[in-house]
């Protein structure tokens, strides 16, 4: 295995741990939080954050990209990108305390206008973090990331359920949203100190990729929160609230494990300069992220029932059906994520807005007239038929950007669902079982331990079908290695 490879490994290790305690945290303020709030509370401040993510979706700038391709950035190149940072929290900050009350006035509801502009300081205190935190992910040094999302989620939880406790109302999910970033960004100076100087000098190293992202972004944060925005006006408070936490509690697997492994995969990218390693990169990567994120999704998918029960408690049974089919989206949409860093690395950005592009020509119209006519039903229909969209964009793309072939780039993601087929039979068998238990002890030990069994069947399905399809280099080849260093050189010879 290549030193790029194992120190992309190594880096994917410390970002996923991280994210992984990041969402144990968040797990934790959910299972608080979702006792003490009502569906009503989360589907008020679930309006006001959608509106929040496409605004600052809209107007992202690619800063730690264009940095990472720069192979020993200047202090004038971090203080152009603190600058840029800052302006565009100052202007999403701005627009949303402008936008609020339209919101409350489209919406019918007043509070959101003090909502509103409380969540607007988050995107403030977020661009304000420390640039030179970039320099390490150059280095595939992730430990100091690792740490700056515990600290951020830690704040998080504290603040977030300490306001509920003292309240008794949804303020508690508004201040633990902006205590988070402003714990981040103070820590940020702590690991890469710099002094914050305000200068556009070095405008000539970002404006190519911020053109044809931002056109991007904007496409893509119409295609991810159209629902979000359309669902309260045709559906109940509470359905759109149980929608909402669906959404949360499918999305931990990738942020988890899928988004932690976009900045070590950008940075082993970047080191990669021979065509061909980069096709077979690319591929391992696919590989990768659906090794390690669907098993959690299906078990996720296939366990719904339980996990809703214990997480949020029986008045949120109705998100059961939800999770289940957002789940289904988001195994489908794995290996669609990996296109956009590869084009960034490879100075091709208008190719991750002609994707966005296409995915938003059938998405709009599609959730339009499907939650217009079927409410939550069409929603999650949309999603699906968008996320397919999107795949076969994305298939077409590599293949024009590397010539990975369309069978390559299919085998890279159907080897790692072929071997959950036994891991989704253990799951079928036991999920009744399960459901039929009542909230407890007994059903925690219960989800814990299937939980457990189907990774490890599924682990061990892979790693046979590893063996027999002739033991090609990638994550089961780390996994030997670990597993078993004083065989692995026979094993994976």
């Amino acid at each position: 295995m290549s030193s790029v490879s194992q120190r992309t490994a190594t880096a994917s290790i410390w970002t996923i741990g991280g994210k992984f305690l990041a969402r144990l945290l968040d797990f934790v303020s959910l299972l608080v939080l979702a006792r003490l709030l009502s569906p009503a509370d989360f589907g008020l401040v679930a309006i006001a954050t959608s509106v929040l993510v496409i605004v600052e979706a809209i107007l992202d700038l690619p800063l730690t990209q264009a940095l990472v391709r720069q192979r020993s950035p200047s202090d004038r190149m971090f203080a152009t990108a603190f600058t840029l940072s800052v302006l565009r929290g100052a202007a999403i900050s701005l627009l949303m305390v402008i936008v609020a009350w339209p919101m409350a006035l489209s919406y019918n509801d007043p509070r959101l206008v003090s909502l509103v502009a409380v969540l607007s300081l988050a995107p403030a205190m977020r661009s304000l973090i420390s640039p030179r935190m970039v320099l390490f992910m150059q280095h595939f040094d992730f430990r100091r990331e690792f740490a700056l999302d515990i600290i951020a989620k830690g704040s998080t939880l504290l603040f977030g359920v300490g306001v509920t406790l003292v309240t008794g109302s949804y303020w508690g999910l508004a201040i633990g949203a902006v205590a988070g970033p402003f714990a981040a960004a103070i820590t940020s100076y702590v690991f890469a100190p710099m002094r914050p100087t305000l200068t556009l000098s070095e405008w000539k190293h970002f404006q190519d990729m911020i053109g044809w992202n931002t056109l991007a972004q904007v496409l893509n944060s119409i295609n991810w929160q159209l629902d979000r925005l359309l669902l309260p006006r045709f559906t109940s408070l509470s359905t759109f609230g149980a929608f909402s936490v669906a959404d949360n509690l499918a999305g931990i697997p990738h942020q988890t494990f899928v988004g932690p492994l976009m900045r070590p995969l950008m940075a082993a990218f970047s080191n990669v300069d021979d065509h061909r390693k980069l096709i077979t990169a690319y591929l391992k990567a696919t590989n990768a992220i659906t090794l390690v994120a669907a098993p959690v999704l299906l078990v996720l998918a296939l366990l719904a029932d339980p996990v809703v029960h214990i997480i949020v408690g029986e008045k949120w049974a109705f998100a059961i059906p939800i999770l289940q089919w957002l789940c289904l989206v988001s195994l489908i949409g794995l290996p669609a994520t990996i296109m956009p860093a590869l084009a960034m690395i490879m100075d091709n950005t208008r190719y991750v807005a002609l994707r966005m592009f296409v995915e938003f020509a059938i998405r709009v119209p599609v959730t339009i007239l499907g939650i217009a006519y079927f409410g939550l039903a069409g929603a999650l229909a949309a999603r699906i038929v968008a996320v397919l969209v999107a795949y076969a964009a994305s298939l077409v793309i590599t293949r024009h950007l590397i010539g990975a072939t369309f069978g390559a780039q299919l085998n890279a993601f159907f080897r790692p669902l072929a071997a959950s087929l036994p891991m989704i039979g253990f799951l079928l068998c036991v999920q009744p079982v399960l459901s039929a238990m009542p909230p407890g002890l007994n059903l925690i030990t219960g989800l814990t331990f299937c939980g457990g069994a189907a990774v490890t069947i599924f682990w061990v399905s892979a790693l046979l079908l590893w063996q027999i399809v002739g033991r090609p280099d990638g994550l089961e080849t780390i996994v030997v290695q670990k597993i078993l260093p004083r065989r692995s050189g026979a094993l994976t010879s």
